[in-house]
């Protein structure tokens, strides 16, 4: 969001800039003028990242065009204020944020050469040009930050602000501190080389032209993203597992893979596109099929290590001596705090669902192999949540009064 946010100033800030100072002033705020142009330039930016059209939702942009000029007067009343108060922020800050939120617009267009064609500058001139515009959000960021900081909320407030929004505020979910063994299911040499020839085959027809898309959507054995032609959308770098993200990020957009080894299978890996540390992927995965023998011999391992923590051995042992989990040594197969939402498979959320906490679950399988879980313990962080949206609603609420206050004390002419 704060991307966002960015852009939009920088491209506003252009924008002004491109204007002619004859085309009339929108305010005064103190000894500040708010131009026409500027006004009508920030509106029309906050319509297009609201999806308002101007010529057909004439009602919601009229309401838009109030709040875009509240905005800048709110904006120039504070500035004014953070000079009395003797607000100040040290270049250095400055400089740093300035640099961080480059790079993040960089991130965002997907290079910095989409960066500048999109502000219709070179990089060092937008730093040069806005190094002001940064400074002034951090006074007001300051400002706002040091006027707040004290506020706390009762538990009157909360129960106040629960009983008023608990129709319309989102559900909390528990968080779950869990460990996990992973025991695969190998397949042997003939299904592994079966697999492999598969994939050739289809990497051989993707070069002589034929649709990846189709192609993922027939053999692909990831159901989930074959339905969508392999297409797994923009994830960012850290959210493969390694093998598969070295070649993504080392793809050119457009390029295809070799054939690529994962726990998972194998893979044919195109690039569509890029933005910095995100990419956007497709894939065609070919998982060797397991004999009935394999599944076999995989539960009977797994349940083998299950008899072994039941007489005693220790469950974090156990995963560094067992587990398949590539980062079992490092993690302990330990997973921390994780809302329960974002689990994604189906199979442990109706497992941990029967645990009580520090039970130790039977194996059950998944598509990937044979699991067993260790629920470490459940968190309730209804109220701790409940807490920090009461606080921030009252934050604002008092920084609306404030301003409100400030609006009276300075000279504002609306023309």
């Amino acid at each position: 969001m704060k991307i966002k946010c960015f852009l939009l100033l920088l491209l506003f800030s252009y924008f002004c800039q491109a204007q002619e100072l004859i085309d009339g002033i929108a305010a005064i705020v103190g000894e500040n003028v708010i131009l026409k142009s500027e006004f009508d330039q920030f509106a029309r930016l906050n319509a297009s990242q609201l999806h308002i059209d101007p010529t057909k939702d004439t009602e919601k942009y009229l309401e838009l065009l109030k709040r875009s000029l509240d905005a800048l007067i709110d904006e120039n009343i504070l500035l004014e204020q953070a000079k009395i108060e003797t607000i100040e922020v040290k270049d250095r800050d400055v400089e740093n944020t300035l640099n961080q939120q480059i790079e993040n617009m960089i991130a965002q267009a997907g290079s910095k050469e989409a960066a500048e064609q999109i502000l219709g500058s070179s990089i060092s001139k937008i730093k040069r040009d806005y190094r002001s515009v940064i400074k002034n959000r951090l006074i007001v960021e300051k400002l706002r930050s040091e006027k707040f900081q004290k506020t706390t909320v009762s538990r009157r407030e909360i129960n106040t602000f629960y009983q008023t929004y608990k129709d319309s505020l989102p559900k909390i979910p528990p968080t779950l501190d869990f460990s996990h063994i992973l025991i695969l299911i190998k397949p042997g040499e003939a299904e592994d080389a079966n697999a492999i020839s598969l994939g050739d085959s289809l990497l051989t027809a993707i070069k002589s032209g034929e649709d990846f898309s189709l192609l993922a959507k027939k053999y692909s054995d990831d159901l989930a993203s074959a339905t969508y032609g392999g297409d797994l959308g923009y994830i960012k770098r850290g959210g493969f597992i390694k093998e598969f993200e070295e070649v993504a990020f080392s793809l050119n957009p457009g390029e295809i893979s070799t054939l690529i080894k994962t726990t998972f299978g194998y893979h044919i890996i195109q690039t569509i596109d890029r933005k910095g540390e995100n990419i956007n992927v497709r894939h065609i995965l070919i998982k060797p099929k397991s004999s009935e023998q394999n599944i076999i011999k995989s539960k009977a391992f797994a349940d083998s290590i299950y008899n072994l923590i039941e007489n005693g051995l220790v469950f974090d042992s156990a995963v560094v001596r067992y587990s398949d989990d590539p980062d079992a040594k490092i993690t302990k197969g330990r997973i921390r705090r994780i809302p329960k939402n974002q689990i994604q498979q189906e199979e442990f959320i109706t497992v941990l669902d029967s645990l009580r906490s520090g039970q130790i679950s039977h194996v059950f399988q998944t598509m990937l192999g044979f699991h067993i879980l260790r629920l470490n313990a459940v968190y309730d962080d209804t109220w701790t949540t409940l807490e920090q949206w009461a606080l921030e609603y009252k934050k604002n609420q008092l920084y609306r009064e404030w301003v409100s206050k400030l609006r009276s004390q300075f000279f504002i002419d609306i023309k």
